[in-house]
């Protein structure tokens, strides 16, 4: 747990993309997906306000308590000395970075904990406790769903006890309601990026993840900052057939699986990260907080000597992830500047830098990287143009916004600003009206309605 401190570098650290969403977040509704992960994120609110080193440090509580859970688990399995290494990669390894200094990875890392939480709690032979704490990791994240199958594979590897078929079947039905109530969330409501949101097909999605798995390796064994959006090259729908690669891999090294050996923990990984590379297409092609659970799996396969440059590795490890929390996350400013340098044209590191800069070099910055069909740019650079007084160019903007996504509550309180501005009162007017029409709670169309009727 000691080793976790390395992530309280990064406690100074601004809000992060979905981050800055969290203050108006109310009492959660169990009618919406997370709702356990919510009910954190109100607590947060009702305890220390809209301050974000209070959720990040949460968020590295909670990591804290996953990694002491995870050594209790793993040493039931390998023994203290292969769980202490496991554990300790699992705490400082650098890609753990999004997942606990972003505050909306908060449900990877909650999930996690309650996963890890249950394990020990099977190995104690707790089945029926194990059952009540994945009920909870399915309400903290639906990545949950995946826990079965490792189970299913940790008892052909190590245990082979029938009584333990009704409880995993019984996590199987919780899995298969979760995973339909995602699809149908995913749906029904407009910019989750995921499933019918998603902005990529199914086969496309798949083909593109084996090169994706190669990407992860490749950060795992030389963890490098590439930014919070990992960039994925697309394969044509043939790509699908790569999924042979591993599984073939997996057969070679069959007689490796008996007793936790290396295969085991090799597929117990691999499961872990099928619900986001299998389940249903994502925008996201790849990402680091996707790893969470796989890093400590992974780790686990390690052979049992070599102390010497585990520890090495370690301390290596522990090194970059302070790097990271002291010169990335504690400073937005130098985070997206990083993430704009290594990716060229990525529309949301863009969209994050501007909000840090003067509004002269932030009207720059969009205007050298136009995106007309991106609302998120037009949104911004409306509201730079506002504030350098540029009220006819920023009404344009916000409508271009509006044009773009139609039915988003925010783009059309936006165009009112601007035509408030602009003298149009009765437009403006109608316009926070709509807004609230489509969002009854959008607080700012509220107050603008109050002001004008005084």
């Amino acid at each position: 747990m000691l080793l976790s401190c390395v992530w309280l570098a990064g406690l100074p650290g601004d809000w992060l993309l979905d981050d800055f969403s969290l203050p108006e977040e109310g009492w959660p509704s169990l009618a919406r997906p997370r709702p356990l992960t919510y009910l954190t994120y109100w607590l947060n609110l009702q305890s220390s306000g809209a301050a974000p080193w209070a959720y990040r440090l949460t968020n590295i509580l909670l990591h804290a308590a996953a990694v002491q859970f995870c050594f209790g688990a793993l040493r039931r399995i390998v023994g203290p000395e292969r769980a202490l290494v496991a554990a300790a990669l699992f705490a400082v390894h650098p890609l753990q970075a999004e997942s606990v200094l972003y505050v909306f990875s908060r449900p990877v890392v909650l999930m996690g904990l309650l996963l890890w939480v249950g394990l020990e709690l099977w190995l104690r032979g707790k089945h029926g406790w194990t059952v009540l704490f994945y009920g909870l990791a399915l309400a903290a994240k639906e990545e949950a769903v995946a826990f079965p199958l490792v189970l299913t594979l940790l008892h052909f590897s190590i245990s082979r006890n029938g009584r333990e078929w009704r409880w995993i079947g019984l996590m199987y039905g919780m899995a298969t309601v979760a995973g339909a109530g995602l699809l149908w969330a995913a749906a029904r409501e407009a910019g989750t990026g995921a499933g019918a949101g998603a902005r990529v097909g199914v086969w496309e999605y798949l083909a593109s993840q084996p090169l994706a798995m190669v990407f992860y390796a490749k950060q795992l064994a030389w963890p490098e900052f590439i930014g919070l959006r990992w960039p994925t090259q697309r394969l044509p729908p043939w790509g699908v057939l790569l999924w042979i690669v591993p599984l073939w891999g997996l057969w070679i090294g069959r007689k490796h699986f008996e007793r936790a050996g290396a295969a085991f923990w090799i597929a117990a990984a691999w499961v872990s990260l099928l619900p986001t590379s299998s389940f249903l297409p994502l925008d996201d092609w790849a990402a680091g907080r996707r790893l969470y659970l796989a890093i400590a799996l992974l780790a686990a396969a390690l052979p049992v000597g070599g102390w010497k440059w585990k520890l090495a590795a370690v301390l290596g490890l522990a090194a970059v992830a302070w790097q990271w929390s002291a010169e990335l996350y504690a400073k937005p400013v130098e985070l997206w500047a990083a993430t704009v340098r290594r990716q060229p044209g990525e529309q949301a590191a863009i969209l994050q830098y501007a909000r840090y800069l003067p509004p002269g070099e932030a009207l720059a910055l969009l205007e050298q990287n136009p995106a007309p069909e991106n609302a998120g740019h037009q949104t911004e650079l409306g509201r730079l143009y506002l504030e350098t007084a540029r009220v006819p160019e920023a009404l344009q903007a916000f409508g271009k916004a509006l044009a773009i996504k139609p039915g988003v509550a925010s783009h059309v309180y936006n165009r009112g600003v601007a035509l408030r501005v602009l003298g149009q009162k009765e437009a403006a007017e109608a316009d926070f009206r709509r807004a609230l029409e489509i969002d009854p709670r959008h607080k700012l169309a509220r107050e603008a309605l109050a002001t004008r009727e005084r």
